[in-house]
């Protein structure tokens, strides 16, 4: 079953949740396109998110992430979006991701440091000053409330495939879109 054009779901959670491979496979899941907000910041841009946020500070990226994300939500076509995991600190995104299904792929900060490697680090600035466990500590901390807040479902993936997630997430997506219409 592939889900209507107007179909907008968003992915959110911390770095590692795997918000940027389980998007290509869910948006083929249910036959939509897909977008990854880092990737398309990056490319209209022209520089990494961390030059940017190094060069040009975290609050402008934020504002333009910001605009990234409202330009992808008002998209005609059905999409799933890939998030940064920072998209819910702005109230004015949490107002925007109203305007999707939101899930919340859940995941551990030790599993989350384990899948962004070593390199992890050094395309993410908001990883540096202490180890990158600690830091994604920090930051589900700050951020796991704003999570469970604006998600309208929860996906654990410890222990799971971005395949075994999409697949669970496009189960998610199916029931919510049956009990809506």
């Amino acid at each position: 079953m592939e889900a209507t054009l107007s179909a907008r779901i968003a992915l959110i959670g911390l770095p590692g949740a795997g918000k940027s491979a389980v998007a290509p496979l869910l948006a083929a899941r249910l036959g939509l396109s897909h977008v990854d907000l880092d990737e398309r910041i990056e490319r209209e841009e022209g520089v990494t998110i961390a030059e940017l946020i190094r060069n040009r500070g975290e609050d402008a990226f934020r504002g333009i992430e910001a605009r990234t994300l409202a330009r992808a939500l008002e998209s005609a076509e059905g999409i799933v979006i890939a998030c940064g995991g920072g998209i819910v600190g702005r109230e004015e995104n949490r107002e925007r991701l109203t305007r999707a299904f939101v899930l919340w792929l859940d995941v551990r900060p030790e599993t989350a440091a384990a899948r962004l490697g070593s390199g992890g680090r050094d395309s993410r600035p908001l990883l540096e000053g202490g180890s990158a466990i600690d830091r994604l500590r920090s930051l589900e901390g700050a951020r796991r409330d704003l999570y469970g807040r604006s998600a309208h479902a929860t996906v654990d993936t410890e222990g799971r495939s971005a395949a075994e997630v999409a697949d669970l997430a496009a189960g998610l997506w199916r029931a919510w879109d049956s009990s809506a219409s």
